[in-house]
């Protein structure tokens, strides 16, 4: 059976994005080149080298112990090397506040990028 959208030929996916049609912020027009090679992902994927042979290492598990705190367990990519370990992400502070806050979370309100003194000697 089929959904009402789906009878009328409104799917969501056959509509282009305000943004997309108009060139505006979020259109690939304003996105780095490195954005748009092909089978390269951004996003939610954590990008690392191992400690070793700084060949890349991929995460091959994680477990979150609190809400701001993960383990994660990386392998690096290069079989030679073969070293697996260890890594911790926390959560530091807040950029831009969440609309529906966590009650339970405290977080500090930070700069997005700690800015390094200037060196007026």
């Amino acid at each position: 059976m089929t959904s009402a959208g789906a009878k009328s030929g409104s799917n969501m996916q056959d509509m282009p994005s305000a943004a997309a049609s108009s060139g505006g912020r979020f259109s690939s027009d304003h996105q780095p080149a490195a954005f748009k090679e092909p089978g390269r992902r951004f996003g939610s994927h954590i990008q690392t080298k191992c400690p070793h042979c700084r060949a890349p290492a991929k995460v091959r598990s994680s477990k979150e112990l609190t809400p701001l705190f993960k383990e994660l367990r990386l392998q690096c990519t290069d079989l030679e090397c073969g070293h697996t370990f260890v890594a911790s992400l926390t959560i530091d502070r807040t950029i831009a506040p969440s609309a529906r806050p966590n009650p339970a979370i405290r977080l500090p309100i930070g700069n997005p990028r700690p800015t390094t003194p200037a060196n007026d000697d």
